[in-house]
């Protein structure tokens, strides 16, 4: 089926029609099959382990990269060439004190001009557009100026342990600047990729020179790889089978909220904000296999010298549906997103502000949907309250072993009660429906929330947190 203002390519349109399928949809996925396939060819033929090749590991990558993102997004990819060329021409001018805050607010500007472009010709779509990839090359951007100012920067100040593992001490030629933005693996998806970690991965420098003691056998991505791709089609059975069925509209309907029991309103959000998961899952796993098939992405070997391809793992499943606290589940979601903005905002700016400007930062990087900072704003009363209801309850409940397991079965469904509560404004995108999902839920949760903050410290002591001194 057409998608209305679609601006990538029409060529599987037909096939489009014959699974039932927007050809945006069938666009993306052929793309990333396509890399699939191409993934292992290009890590038999032009291994990373020979330098010779490294150049053609780059031009190969690039030109794949671009012809997926034309038939993905049409002339929108103009985007994803003009950026990067704004942001290099900052980082071969600027001061490298100042080239960190300048590309990161380069790229901000750039990118909310895209979501307020698209939100007010495309309101309330869900077509694949540009904004999907130029949001990924905002985070590759910005980590990249990060890296270069801890790596160049004339002042000494104390870097955190994750700035010195990413700075840069040289800044990137032409070729790997442009490469490491538009590879194939990354570019429709993700997930972020960190330059250093791009470098190692194209000069064979991410694989060991001999193999460690503990190793079983060489690295090889197979497994990994097959694994991956098993949770993808299982992932893909469910958005095409079972999603259909709860339409995420029956919540803006006012009969349903109106006349459906307390209980099944709570229970269809939970249904349809799980299954808006998968579509994530899907992406971000098919995105990790199509690096890993390529080589990219190792990260090792464990103690028991067993292979581990975690490297841009963007999504842990099990520790999100399955987490026993907030933060335990939200540090599973979208792995790489948090990395950088722990990377590039966390823990650079001043320690009274760090919070909100993070949180500042992910809301412009998402966009401005009302519905995305109902999310946000909710979310940060959960994340409060979690914190003081664990340091009320959590060390009350940790012997016996039946009673700690009786609280992180408690726990863990409490999380995912609050997580479908919380991001069910992330799909329906609007300020006034979800405030209406919201009242005939009588807000519910927002007001156990408070409790846990006012009340339950009055009620039960809270362990009091001892704060290190200053050596």
């Amino acid at each position: 089926m057409s998608t209305l203002n679609y601006h990538g390519s029409e060529i599987f349109l037909p096939l489009s029609y014959s699974v039932g399928l927007s050809v945006d949809l069938v666009n993306f996925v052929i793309c990333q099959l396509t890399a699939l396939c191409i993934a292992p060819l290009m890590y038999k033929f032009l291994p990373p382990k020979n330098q010779q090749y490294v150049f053609f590991r780059e031009i190969f990558g690039l030109i794949i990269g671009l012809s997926m993102a034309y038939i993905c997004f049409g002339n929108q990819m103009l985007h994803l060439l003009i950026l990067p060329t704004i942001c290099y021409v900052a980082l071969q001018t600027l001061s490298p004190n100042m080239i960190h805050k300048a590309v990161l607010l380069i790229c901000c500007v750039y990118l909310s001009l895209l979501h307020i472009y698209r939100q007010v010709y495309e309101y309330g779509s869900y077509t694949l557009d540009i904004t999907g990839p130029v949001m990924v090359m905002v985070q590759k951007l910005s980590a990249l100026a990060c890296g270069l100012h801890d790596g160049l920067m004339t002042d000494k100040k104390q870097l955190t342990d994750i700035q010195k593992h990413y700075k840069i001490r040289k800044a990137p030629t032409l070729i790997q600047y442009i490469s490491y933005l538009l590879t194939f693996q990354t570019i429709l998806a993700g997930p972020n990729a960190f330059f250093e970690d791009y470098l190692a991965y194209l000069d064979g420098t991410n694989f060991p020179k001999k193999l460690p003691n503990e190793a079983k056998s060489p690295p090889s991505p197979l497994k990994p790889v097959l694994k991956k791709v098993l949770i993808t089609f299982i992932c893909a059975l469910v958005i095409y089978f079972i999603v259909p069925m709860y339409p995420a509209s029956t919540l803006i309907d006012e009969t349903f909220l109106s006349e459906s029991p307390f209980y099944s309103k709570i229970w269809f959000i939970i249904v349809i904000t799980s299954l808006t998961r998968f579509k994530y899952y899907f992406a971000w796993t098919l995105a990790d296999a199509v690096c890993n098939a390529s080589g990219f992405g190792f990260s090792g070997y464990n103690e028991k010298g067993e292979q581990e391809w975690n490297l841009l793992d963007n999504i842990d499943i099990l520790g999100v549906e399955f987490g026993v606290n907030f933060r335990a589940t939200i540090d599973a979601w979208n792995k790489g997103t948090n990395l950088w903005l722990r990377y590039v905002m966390y823990e650079r700016a001043s320690p009274k502000y760090n919070t909100v400007m993070t949180y500042t930062l992910s809301a412009f990087w998402h966009g401005f949907y009302p519905g995305y900072y109902v999310t946000f704003l909710t979310g940060s009363l959960f994340t409060n309250s979690a914190r003081m209801v664990r340091r009320c309850l959590w060390h009350r409940f940790q012997q016996p072993k039946p009673v700690k397991l009786a609280y992180d079965i408690v726990t863990c469904f409490l999380t995912r009660l609050c997580l479908s509560y919380m991001t069910f404004s992330f799909i329906i995108l609007e300020l006034m429906p979800s405030l209406r999902v919201f009242w005939h839920l009588k807000f519910y949760l927002h007001i156990l929330a408070a409790l846990g903050i006012y009340v339950l410290p009055l009620i039960v002591s809270p362990l009091k947190t001892v704060k290190k001194k200053s050596q």
